[in-house]
């Protein structure tokens, strides 16, 4: 090898076998990732502080990092490593026909890009449970047309309790999936009953113009739904990371 090249190779070899990061900055916290040169996460945290999750990424022998925020962090250039934010005008591994793109959540781009690349060629229906509920779709071709939104659990506590009068703020754990014998069960069960019958019935719709549909279940609070084996559900609760992941070696400089 002569010296002239001997750098360039270095520094392909080396960008070879560093890990990645992803970063996800929600409504509420702060999800870190890291994926090893394989592709596998290797490890995972939570942060209240974007600085203090940059701190912990650097020492994990990153290369290069994505990070999507819908709630509009800070994202400044930090020394270290490549960041790349995420964005409608990222690189995307599906066709986008949203028709106000800019609006379009990165989390949700992030739930379609690991859906674009985990289930190709498949009608796949993503269900993101966390502060709101987001439904959305991506046919065989991998077109992406749009989806929903609908509140999640906690934000359907809240207001029941927020805009009437007498109804408690009530936790989710005193539902038990039944007709509720007290005013709090009967909140509780509303809500996940009501969350349960909402998710299966977008399924029913869906399986029935694509009978080979896969669903998918991701989210803080995707854990509190079990769908009938009938149809065929994938729940992961990594599936944004990966996301972002996939995203981020289809951008990466």
């Amino acid at each position: 090898m002569t010296a002239a090249f001997k750098p360039i190779f270095t520094e392909a070899l080396n960008k070879k076998y560093m890990h990645r990061g992803v970063i996800d900055i929600g409504n509420t916290r702060i999800k870190a990732a890291v994926f090893s040169s394989e592709g596998e996460l290797a490890n995972k945290q939570y942060f209240n502080d974007l600085s203090l999750c940059y701190q912990w990424l650097k020492q994990e022998n990153i290369y290069s990092v994505i990070v999507s925020s819908v709630a509009q962090g800070s994202t400044e250039e930090v020394i270290g490593f490549e960041i790349h934010s995420l964005s409608y005008l990222s690189k995307l591994p599906f066709k986008n026909q949203y028709l106000s793109k800019e609006t379009l959540g990165v989390d949700r781009i992030a739930a379609l890009a690991a859906a674009a690349t985990q289930f190709p060629n498949q009608a796949c229906l993503i269900f993101d449970i966390g502060t709101c509920m987001t439904i959305d779709f991506l046919d065989p071709d991998l077109n992406y047309n749009g989806g929903n939104i609908s509140p999640g659990i906690a934000m359907r506590l809240k207001a029941m309790h927020q805009f009437t009068g007498r109804l408690p703020l009530v936790d989710i754990k005193d539902a038990n999936f039944t007709m509720g014998s007290n005013t709090k069960e009967a909140m509780a069960n509303g809500v996940l009953l009501g969350m349960q019958h909402e998710i299966e019935g977008y399924i029913q719709t869906f399986t029935k113009k694509y009978p080979n549909l896969q669903t998918v279940l991701c989210g803080g609070d995707h854990s509190h739904f079990v769908i009938p084996s009938k149809y065929k559900i994938f729940a992961n609760e990594n599936f944004v990371l990966e996301g972002l992941y996939a995203l981020l070696l289809l951008n990466e400089k």
